[in-house]
């Protein structure tokens, strides 16, 4: 019975005995005393005997079977399940994500920029099982793509999915993201907001500046943890054709938002620096959550209990009725 857990295990020790009995029933036969009358054959005793009287060796059997299922209603089986309970919020991580065109740069080889900041994000994901997480995707305008959820694995699928046909208009809108992001933060009671930024560019696109998006995630009391990611002077598809294109990178205005908010900037030209910088912010923000656990026991005992009971009556009626002897 791997199916069932067992809630007084111990009571499973009386199927040792039980076990005894059955086997010196069983082999104890064999070492009865012959029969008082003497016959010529064997076969002129089995001719005569009746139904009853070949079942009557197989009575004992229902007690025995009987007494099994009592001990197994004794250990109590049934099946437990055991689930948590989160008691209070903790960080809510909205992830903010650049599609823009430059994000195709290979000075991530052997990788593009966007891949290996999807792959970043996804461990990052798996680092915190117990935030709630969501994600804002931008190029020229931001496209809200997961609320926040505790659902890792469906927010894992949602990035793997993500590609540079994601947004339609070109360019980098990184206010608008972050503004985005804030206000699907607005109504969240969590104790601690952050706002994770992976950008390569500069804002130039949209009707929200940097500035002002930090504005009004400091009033929100959301954190902005921006990461600059990528190099100068790097190699950019364009048109089918490889070009030295110039980054229009700007640090100072993903440092200032950092400030504003209480964050920190960090900067990533390469897949292993962009991980550590993500794991440097794991460290920074670590969750509040107080996880109760509960166990619930669910008892099947009463199966058991009821079946063995059928089998002690089946056998007093056997006995009483069908098995009946003549004092």
């Amino acid at each position: 019975m791997w199916w069932l857990d067992f809630k007084h295990p111990y009571f499973l020790l009386l199927l040792i005995p039980w076990a005894a009995a059955c086997a010196w029933y069983v082999f104890g036969k064999r070492y009865q005393s012959e029969s008082a009358i003497a016959v010529s054959s064997k076969k002129v005793v089995a001719q005569r005997r009746s139904f009853r009287e070949r079942t009557y060796r197989f009575l004992p059997s229902l007690r025995m079977l009987a007494v099994l299922l009592l001990i197994i209603a004794l250990a109590r089986p049934g099946k437990g399940v055991e689930f948590s309970s989160i008691k209070q919020p903790g960080i809510d991580i909205m992830i903010a994500l650049d599609v823009s065109p430059s994000m195709s740069s290979e000075d991530f080889q052997p990788k593009n920029r966007l891949a290996v900041a999807k792959k970043v994000v996804g461990d990052f994901i798996e680092l915190r099982k117990n935030d709630r997480m969501g994600l804002v995707i931008f190029s020229g305008e931001a496209y809200f793509q997961c609320p926040l959820t505790l659902e890792t694995e469906m927010l894992k699928d949602i990035i793997a999915d993500v590609d540079f046909d994601s947004a339609d208009k070109e360019g980098t809108a990184i206010g608008e993201g972050v503004a985005l992001a804030a206000a699907r933060m607005a109504e969240s009671n969590a104790k601690s907001k952050v706002i994770l930024l992976l950008t390569d560019g500069m804002n130039n696109r949209g009707v929200v500046d940097p500035e002002t998006a930090a504005k009004m995630c400091a009033e929100l009391g959301i954190k902005i943890y921006p990461v600059g990611i990528g190099k100068k002077h790097v190699r950019v598809p364009f048109f089918s054709r490889m070009k030295v294109y110039q980054d229009h990178y700007d640090p100072e205005s993903l440092k200032k938002m950092a400030e504003i908010t209480g964050g920190k900037f960090y900067s990533a030209e390469s897949g292993q620096v962009l991980w550590e910088n993500i794991k440097d912010i794991d460290r920074l923000e670590r969750s509040e959550f107080e996880v109760r656990r509960y166990y619930e026991f669910y008892d099947k005992f009463q199966l058991f209990l009821a079946a063995a009971f059928v089998l002690f009556l089946i056998e007093i009626l056997l006995r009483s009725v069908v098995y009946r002897k003549v004092p």
